[in-house]
């Protein structure tokens, strides 16, 4: 009875690891540019839209402080459907950014507002 409680013991750590190294094995490796650039929270006070363009989807330059947002949305009677940030700038340089959900919210107000 002692060596079944045992082999139970044994076979439910040995499927633990198992379990735990294919965990581990899926995350996946970081990019050579994450390694070369750090990621970066991008905040501002304020966001002012600089240019825009729209057809279908629109296309806005977004100036918040240092940084300069590129961004694509879709208007939907008067508000931002979607946002999707394409690249961000900062003194001519791209940077690895991200930005979190209240500056997108701040972002969508400045474009809707036209500020």
């Amino acid at each position: 009875m002692n060596l079944k409680t045992n082999l139970i013991k044994a076979c439910g750590a040995l499927v633990a690891i198992a379990l735990m190294s294919v965990i581990y094995a899926s995350q996946p490796a970081k990019t050579s540019i994450e390694q070369e650039q750090p990621q970066e929270v991008i905040t501002s006070n304020s966001y002012v839209v600089k240019s825009k363009s729209c057809n279908e989807y629109c296309v806005a330059h977004v100036q918040g402080g240092d940084n300069n947002i590129y961004v694509e949305y879709k208007l939907d009677d008067g508000s931002v459907e979607f946002l999707d940030i394409l690249n961000v700038v900062r003194d001519d340089v791209t940077v690895n950014a991200y930005v979190d959900r209240y500056e997108i919210e701040k972002i969508n107000a400045a474009i809707v507002g036209g500020k």
